[in-house]
């Protein structure tokens, strides 16, 4: 079973690290697919903001997943935060088949609370990477995302998943982070 997990804040280069991933895969002659999300805007393909990409098939539930991996002897999944349990099996049991999975996303919501398709994932995983950020209020390292409204730390009580990058959210560490 090869099951690895990329975790971090926003901004930490987790889509990097997967794509530096799969690029290393694909150079060692394995037959690699990719994909993300339905929720995610930009579709048919991982991007990073460093500026690498890879391309991607839109996963929309358990049968997009093993679409994906009937051609496939590693499959790398970004934004595994947004993936329902039922989804999150299907990836375990790939590994478990014999996949080499690599799965990438936020370990935390913006308040500081785990996903729970990345708590239902990570004790299977085989390695898991945690990466951090620079807080963009003191330098240290950001291990939280910040989202805001209006410039503004956004209140507790608006929904857990709001899809966005810059202006949105931003890196920021533990003493730096705030809820309201």
């Amino acid at each position: 079973m090869t099951l690895e997990l990329i975790t971090g804040p926003m901004f930490s280069g987790k889509t990097l690290e997967l794509i530096r991933r799969l690029d290393v895969a694909a150079a060692e002659g394995n037959r690699v697919g990719a994909g993300k999300p339905a929720i995610d805007a930009e579709q048919g393909r991982l991007t990073s903001l460093a500026g690498p990409w890879w391309p991607a098939s839109t996963l929309d539930g358990v049968e997009s997943i093993e679409r994906l991996a009937v051609e496939a002897s590693v499959v790398g999944v970004d934004e595994v935060q947004f993936l329902e349990p039922p989804a999150i099996n299907c990836l375990k049991q790939l590994a478990e088949e014999g996949t080499r999975v690599i799965a990438a996303g936020l370990d935390l919501d913006f308040r500081g609370v785990p996903f729970p398709s990345v708590e239902l994932l990570a004790p299977d995983a085989d390695s898991i990477t945690t990466l951090t950020a620079v807080c963009v209020r003191c330098g240290a390292a950001a291990t939280r995302s910040q989202r805001l409204f209006a410039g503004q730390p956004a209140a507790a009580t608006t929904p857990s998943i709001l899809v966005g990058r810059h202006g949105l959210y931003e890196p920021r560490c533990d003493e730096c982070h705030e809820v309201l």
